[in-house]
């Protein structure tokens, strides 16, 4: 880096002495064997022409040191966004596909060579594939736009995986269109997790419903039987109903218990 930064002033530095040291006698040299009537105006010519040199000799070389900046500071770039754990695809303003990263290739099996100047759509869209999210996103390249969304990818292999993500324009300094940058998460963990709770509600719906109908069954029989037993005066028949009211009262306690456990385990 600091050779770098002082290579511009040495060279500087070098071509001015060698100019100064030299440079009157290649002037009169040369306004003596050829124009020998303007040699007075040696002095003027040689700071003219040293300033000319010397600003274009700093003007080429401040450029290419930019340039050499820039190319240092993309590839540091790219090394950092190919090894991010994103999918992180690049395409030209066509939608063909010119750049992804290591996360791509290890997620979908495709590799560089084989996924670029392919579309997202010849590459990874399915039978599953949400046809209304594609038209979204359609829209919003046709417009220009950011655009957010899930999708269902494919891998080579043909196995389906779920895909967050966000896709940009990318524009240069004039404002025109360059191409899209779409940085997309494997999502297919949280997926599961969501269909898992799905089942896991449904199945606790259920259990409820069949539950609470189950439940008043002998609940009924209790208060029919506790209203019935308030109201006999034989003995016997009392006897009976607290039987039946027992037997109610045992069939309440299984059910809650089965309650219990099916909770439990759902």
């Amino acid at each position: 880096m600091k050779t770098r930064n002082y290579r511009i002033p040495i060279i500087y530095i070098v071509i001015g002495i060698f100019w100064i040291t030299s440079s009157d006698y290649l002037l009169l040299s040369f306004a003596s064997e050829f124009v020998p009537e303007i040699s007075w105006y040696v002095a003027s010519l040689k700071g003219i022409i040293y300033i000319l040199g010397t600003g274009y000799l700093l003007y080429y070389l401040m450029n290419k040191e930019r340039e050499k900046t820039v190319k240092a500071d993309n590839k540091r770039m790219a090394d950092i966004v190919d090894k991010m754990n994103n999918l992180i695809i690049m395409s030209d303003i066509s939608g063909n596909i010119t750049w992804v990263n290591r996360a791509f290739v290890s997620i979908t099996g495709y590799t560089k060579q084989e996924a670029l100047g392919k579309t997202h759509a010849s590459l990874l869209y399915g039978p599953e594939t949400n046809q209304e999210v594609v038209c979204q996103l359609a829209k919003a390249i046709q417009n220009r736009e950011f655009f957010s969304g899930e999708l269902v990818n494919y891998a080579k292999c043909g196995k389906a995986y779920w895909s967050q993500f966000n896709l940009s324009p990318m524009f240069n300094l004039n404002g025109s269109l360059e191409g899209y940058l779409s940085v997309e998460n494997n999502i297919d963990d949280s997926k599961d997790r969501e269909d898992l709770i799905v089942q896991q509600h449904r199945k606790l719906k259920a259990v409820s419903w069949f539950n609470s109908h189950e439940i008043r069954k002998p609940v009924a029989s209790i208060l029919a039987l506790s209203e019935l037993l308030m109201e006999e005066k034989n003995a016997e028949e009392q006897q009976e109903l607290i039987k039946y009211l027992h037997q109610s009262a045992v069939n309440l306690d299984l059910i809650i218990h089965q309650i219990n456990e099916a909770a439990a385990v759902k």
